[in-house]
Order: C-alpha cells, then structure tokens, then sequence
C-alpha cells in the first residue's frame, strides 16, 4: 500500500497499454494543491472529476475491459494488456490492473483533501451552501470511485467475505511519506458501508444540484441504488431507483440514435464523464478506428428480432464494431449513470424484494417497447426472470461497463463465460504486495 499512496501524488510514469493515447488532463490538478478558499476547493473537485478522464479509468479501459471480460467484446489489436482480458485469464502483473488501482485511489485522494480538509477553510465568501456542494460532490466522487475498486478488486458479490478494499479515509499529514499507512484490506460489508455513508452525505448535501457532467443530487441517488442492488438491500435500492424515475427531470429519448449520436448530454442522461476536443476520451479510437473492442460474435446472435439496439453494431473495415462512439474526434462521453439502467434496477429489485418472479415484468417492458420489442408476460420462476434481465441489461448496456459485474452478480461467469469462480474478482496488483505488508491476495491468485 506504501507504493500505491505515493503513485497518489507523484505521476504515474509506468508503461501503460493505453500509453499511445494517455495525456495529462488539461485541468488536473494535484491533490496536494492548496486548499486555502472556495475558489481552491472547487479547483480541486475539478481536479477529481480530470483524474476520471485517464484511459484507466472512464476514459476508455475501465468501461470497455468490464465487456471485453465478459462476451461483448472481444480482442483483434496488438496490447497484451487487453489480450489477458480477453482470454479470461488475467494476471496480477496485467498492466490495466496496475494502472486503474493507481489511477481510481488517486481519485480517492483528492477527494479526501475535500472531505477532510473543508471544514477547516476560513473563507467569508465560501458559504455554506456553496460548501455543502463541493463536500457533497466529494462524497458521491469519493463513493463511486470506491464501488468501482470494489467490483474488479473485491468480492463484492460476498458480504459475507473478507476481501474487501483497503480504506483510505484521511490526507497524507505534510506530503511526508514516511507517514503514508500500510493499510489491510477491510471487509466487504464495511467497504460497502463507507460507500453508502458517502452517497448519504452526498445526498443530503446535493439536493437542487443537477449539472449532468457533475456527480448530481439525481446522481448520487442512482448510484445508490445501483450500489445497493449490489450489496442485496432491495428495498432500499428499489426506493431510490423510483425516485430518480418518477420525481426526477429525466425521460428516456425516443429514438436510440439520439443517445449515441450526439456528444450533449440527453433526456435520459444522469451522470456523464465528459470529454472535448482538449480532453479527449480513447473509445472512438480503440472501438472505431481500431480493434482492440471488436463486438464478440455472440452479442449480434442474442438480439431479438426488430430490436432497435442491434442497430449499433455493424461492420466496418471487415470487422464487427459497436457504433455508440461515432465520434471521430473523440468527444465520446463515458455514460455512467442513465434512466434506462434505473428501470432495468427498479424491475430487479421488486423482483427480490418482493420474492415474485413478476414484480418487475412492468419495467422490463417499459426499456423492450422503447427498443421496439413486443411485451414479456408471465415467468413462471425467479430464473426465468433473471435470463431475461440479463439479456435486456445486454441489449441496452452493452459496451457501457456493466455485461461482466451482472453475469458475476448472478454467478454466471461458468455457465456462461466458461471461467472458474475465482475470477469473479481481478486480482490485486503485483506491485501492491510487494511493497505492502498487509495488503492480501485475492484467493487462487499468484503472490510474489
């Protein structure tokens, strides 16, 4: 863990697979900047959401690898990085892995600085409300950068397991590593509950907020949702997903090229990493232009008939490519939060909350008329229900970083990917436990 919290605040200088593309983003900013007023602390949230860019993270790898893990997508380039993927058999010394634990604690860290170090700002002109944004922007930042080291790294799919993250909660004290902590792994159900403590703080701290290029009331609500799907409190996730539904400013576009072919936010956009022309994301590049993303012949084969989705594969220079990032200049936004995904959670929840393999059919429906399918009926047991979602979550998700976690959720990475069981979680990275004397292997994985 020493290594891993001094990459935090001194460039990453390794090798990556994505190096051909990886710049610095335009408005990063360091963590260990001043903090000293309001202008300095919105600087350095911007910081966070600029550490989000790197192709590590949703700037193209962290997103299109979840796919190319699963049967989306499938490896036709030159980077061994993503041929490990692909092949199933990932190792602790995969270049991706490396990067994106560096890459997301580093986001972690800058969001520390924020949370801890906010209340102690003397600034006449940062008012309270103008402070209750920022911290709770941190704490969404903070939540969904934690969820997501959780699910390549952790067993979040087990909350009764051990393997959770290691938790960095405070600031590195005066830039003096030999002060940086060692840290153990927590559980998962504690992991878990540092996530969702953010979301609530966030919550609270976010209401009125709505920029969609920003972690936004409506954001911090879906996320919530989505991470308490996850951790299997229904309820609770079903209630959160109603909300964003019914009480939020959000509809679903009526036609499904105005998603993918334009580079605003939409209707139906909650939450988006965005890009432009200085600060440009890699997945036009690597799902367009080149093969490293090619769509596995499996995924074309699983749509319906007049399925409006099937729409945005097709084939281009002799190979089979998503079309959902058109955009030549790389301007491609990561969607990490949309309605669409709210309904397929609301409809997953009243399943398992409720124990009725019917209790969601109605928001199922909902995403398949809108896709130009006719309805689902009745399911005569909860597995039938699930072979449903997870085909419906395939067709509308595909290549937006969802298709492995859901077939891990629902132990299907056997039967379905042919993978052992051990894989539902990525290994941690080498180079973290050689430097680290508590940090632990996932099980079945290599240890130096």
């Amino acid at each position: 863990m020493k290594k891993l919290i001094i990459l935090l605040v001194v460039p990453f200088l390794a090798l990556t697979s994505c190096d051909i593309l990886e710049t610095e983003p335009q408005t990063s900013l360091d963590a260990n900047a001043a903090l000293t007023d309001g202008n300095s602390a919105r600087s350095i949230m911007q910081g966070a959401y600029s550490r989000m860019q790197v192709d590590a993270y949703y700037g193209v790898e962290y997103v299109l690898n979840i796919d190319l893990a699963a049967d989306n997508a499938t490896f036709q380039g030159f980077f061994d990085s993503q041929l490990e993927i692909d092949q199933r058999t990932t190792p602790y010394t995969n270049l991706w892995i490396g990067s994106a634990w560096v890459d997301i604690y580093r986001v972690v860290n800058i969001t520390n600085l924020l949370i801890n170090g906010i209340p102690e700002v003397e600034d006449e002109l940062f008012s309270p409300a103008a402070r209750d944004r920022v911290l709770g922007e941190a704490h969404a930042v903070r939540a969904l950068a934690y969820f997501d080291l959780l699910r390549v790294y952790g067993y979040h799919f087990d909350l009764s397991s051990p393997h959770g993250l290691p938790i960095l909660t405070d600031i590195i004290p005066d830039n003096d590593f030999r002060q940086i902590p060692d840290l153990p792994r927590s559980s998962v159900q504690d992991t878990y509950q540092l996530i969702l403590d953010d979301l609530d703080i966030a919550v609270d701290n976010l209401s009125g907020f709505n920029d969609r290029g920003r972690m936004n009331y409506w954001a911090a609500l879906a996320l919530r949702a989505r991470v308490n799907l996850y951790a299997k409190n229904y309820g609770p996730a079903f209630d959160d997903a109603n909300t964003v539904i019914e009480d939020g400013p959000f509809e679903l576009v009526e036609d499904l090229s105005d998603l993918y072919n334009t580079l605003e936010t939409t209707s139906e956009s909650i939450f988006e990493v965005e890009f432009n022309d200085q600060d440009q994301s890699g997945f036009n590049t690597y799902t367009v232009r080149r093969d490293e993303y090619n769509v596995d012949s499996s995924l074309p084969a699983s749509f319906e008939e007049d399925d409006a989705r099937a729409d945005f594969i097709g084939t281009l220079r002799s190979r089979v490519r998503t079309f959902k990032y058109l955009d030549g200049d790389n301007s491609n936004n990561a969607k990490v939060l949309r309605l669409a995904e709210m309904y397929l959670i609301r409809s997953e929840a009243a399943v398992f909350r409720d124990d009725d393999p019917n209790a969601g059919t109605a928001d199922l429906n909902i995403i398949r008329d809108r896709a130009g399918l006719g309805p689902l009926v009745v399911f005569l047991t909860t597995d039938a229900y699930v072979d449903a979602l997870l085909q419906e979550r395939r067709a509308e998700l595909n290549y937006e970083g969802h298709r492995f976690f859901d077939l891990v959720r629902h132990d299907r990475i056997n039967s379905v990917l042919g993978m052992e069981d051990f894989r539902k979680a990525f290994p941690i990275p080498r180079n973290e436990l050689l430097v680290s004397d508590e940090l632990r292997q996932n099980p079945s994985y290599a240890v130096p």
